[in-house]
């Protein structure tokens, strides 16, 4: 097994509680502006699912796995950010994770279009 050293995406789904789900995605969104600016953080966007409203998806990209380690310790104790109590309190479970080695693609904030170089005109 190899240890992928590029850029990482997570997927994360939390349901909300019957109802809360606008609560949910204000507390994700409070995690979100404590995070701007954090090193290798590249992308953290909140969404609601249109057809089941309790339901809120995070989208995550780092530069590095370290990085989005990082962030998830420090995030707790951020100005602004709930405390993981906040969050638990509207979840009606755990949530679901998704860990992705990513490969290539458009990549925010990397200046190319795939890990392995620029895109080419043409």
């Amino acid at each position: 097994m190899t240890t992928h050293t590029g850029p990482v995406g997570r997927l994360m789904k939390f349901t909300a509680r019957p109802g809360r789900g606008a609560d949910l995605a204000g507390l994700l969104l409070r995690v979100a502006d404590a995070l701007d600016g954090f090193p290798g953080c590249l992308l953290y966007a909140i969404g609601r699912d249109e057809r089941s409203p309790d339901v809120v998806h995070v989208t995550e990209l780092w530069r590095t796995a370290a990085d989005a380690d990082a962030a998830l310790a420090a995030s707790a104790e951020a100005t602004g950010s709930p405390a993981p109590a906040e969050v638990l309190a509207l979840v009606a479970g755990p949530p679901e994770r998704t860990d992705l080695a990513v490969l290539g693609g458009l990549l925010p904030g990397t200046g190319t279009g795939t890990e392995t170089g620029p895109r080419t005109e043409g």
